[in-house]
Parts: structure tokens; sequence; C-alpha cells
């Protein structure tokens, strides 16, 4: 299938770039969508959520009556916006979704792990450990309880990365592209067998369906890359682009009642606190196989 992500067809490239480059968000509140009644989506806020993912790969809903919502309305959100192929991960609870709280995890052993804790995480897409051929497309978040302080999010848009790195030069896309570029070393249960075999695979790929997917993770443990000359002048380009915020990149916090439907972008979370003796921060987070439709 040819596709403007194919570094051969360079017509194709500038055409979807023109494209995507027209009438881009330049600010967070361009991408917000006020929803009324969580499980029963309007034609128009469904579309508004649908149109700002399929330019930015990202939407920010925001409840107008969060106190009136007596049950979790991310799946019945996402549902609606027909993305149903949960990532049923061990970190999940019965619905698939996972509670982003100190020591939330469904599964013990997995408290510790960041995303259960108060600590900052950089720049990562979701389920980059997954087999590459069965990649997480879809992360959509829910806050039910802000923390006290911190916890904001930095949101990229990795159509745009991809833009600036290959207009860097192609060669870098090349390199990133690479089947077994960047490899997950395996997990070890606690006996020390393997509970998840090592998982290598690119940074950049291209779904069945023509889609550009990203999987990446900036942390420096427990990775491993390619070690050769183009792979390090890869990583170390894309780094440099990620220093730099610009086209795509949006920060902010989400608030009670706030949610984000994305296409699986790339994002961080600013380290929080809480009050010792108050409610802690409480986020929900669904992860899909299939991706957000296109309008």
């Amino acid at each position: 299938m040819t596709t403007p992500f194919d570094l051969n067809n360079e017509a194709a490239y500038q055409t979807w770039k023109q494209n995507k480059l027209a009438g881009y968000p330049t600010t967070l509140g361009e991408l917000l969508v006020e929803i009324k009644d969580p499980f029963a989506l309007t034609a128009g806020e469904k579309e508004a959520i649908l149109s700002r993912c399929t330019k930015a790969n990202m939407a920010v809903f925001r409840l107008t009556d969060p106190q009136g919502v007596r049950e979790n309305p991310l799946p019945a959100i996402t549902s609606q916006l027909g993305i149903r192929d949960l990532d049923l991960n061990l970190g999940a609870g019965e619905e698939g979704l996972s509670a982003l709280t100190p020591g939330g995890s469904a599964f013990a052993p997995f408290a510790h792990y960041i995303p259960y804790r108060a600590a900052a995480i950089g720049w990562h897409t979701d389920g980059y450990y997954n087999p590459f051929h069965k990649p997480v497309q879809s992360l959509c978040l829910y806050c039910e309880r802000p923390a006290h302080t911190g916890g904001e999010n930095a949101l990229w848009d990795h159509e745009m990365v991809y833009i600036s790195l290959r207009d860097q030069n192609p060669e870098i896309i090349r390199d990133l592209m690479v089947t077994d570029v960047m490899t997950i070393p395996a997990r070890l249960d606690a006996a020390g067998l393997v509970a998840r075999p090592e998982r290598p695979g690119p940074v950049f790929l291209v779904t069945e369906a023509g889609h550009l997917h990203m999987r990446f993770t900036n942390r420096t443990k427990s990775i491993r890359w390619r070690a050769d000359e183009a792979t390090r002048r890869a990583v170390a380009a894309i780094r440099d682009v990620l220093s730099r915020p610009a086209a795509g990149f949006f920060q902010g916090r989400l608030e009670a009642g706030w949610g984000l439907i994305s296409n699986n972008l790339l994002h961080t979370r600013e380290a929080f606190q809480d009050l010792p003796d108050g409610a802690v921060r409480l986020l929900y987070r669904a992860r899909f196989f299939d991706r957000l439709p296109t309008v």
C-alpha cells in the first residue's frame, strides 16, 4: 500500500503535510469539546471530538455537569466514538480501565510502577512494550479527581514530530523504522521467570490501514537501542526535537470532569502531590487496539 509515510513517495508526503498543517490548532482551547451528557453524545459533540482527533490526533473534553455523573463515563464515551477493542492489560481492572492513582494497579506487583506513583513521567507513547504488530492505537483518560498540586500533562502530536524529523533528514525516519531499533528487555516475575519476553520493534511504523503509529519511550533504563552509529544519531535527533516545544505541542492539566481522547500520541506527566489527609489524585485510563474513526 502506498502511503505518505513511504520515504520513496515524496509527492504523497508533501501533499499530506500540506493538508496536515493547514488550519492546525495553535492553542489547547481549540482542542476542547464540552459534553452535556456523556452517556448520550450529540452528533455535534461526537463530530467535534473526532474531527479534532483526525486533525491533531487528540481532543480534550469537559463535562458541563461532572457532579451529576454517578458512574465513570469513559467507557460510554469511547464506545460511542467507535473504539471498543480494549487492551486488557494486567494493570487494568475488570472494565479494562486502569486507575492512575498511587498504588492503583489492579495487579499488585505493578503498584510500584511509575504510572501508579506520584513521580514525573517523561515522553512516551502507551504500550511501547507491546508487540509492534499489536500496537495500542488509542489512549483515553478521564479525571475524577486532580492532585492538590502538579500532575500536568504535555501532549505532542506524533505526526508533527514525524514531520520535524523527516524534514530535517529522511534518513532519521528510515533508521527509526528498522524493526529492531528499540528493544524493551524481558520482564521477570518474582521467581525470576520470564513474565513478558523482550520486545524489539521500530519507533515509527505504518499500520495495515496506512496510519502512522509511534512506539517510543524517552527512558534510559530498561530499554536497549540498536548499537550502531545511525541509531545513535536518530535517537539524538528525536530527543533534540522533543526538548524544544514546537507545533503540535500542548500543555495543560485535566481537572475533575475533564478527559483526553487520542490516537496514542506522545505525552508526559509532571510529578504531583496530594494532601496527607485528603483525597488522592485519580484518573482513569483506557487503551485500545483500534484507532479513532477518521472524519
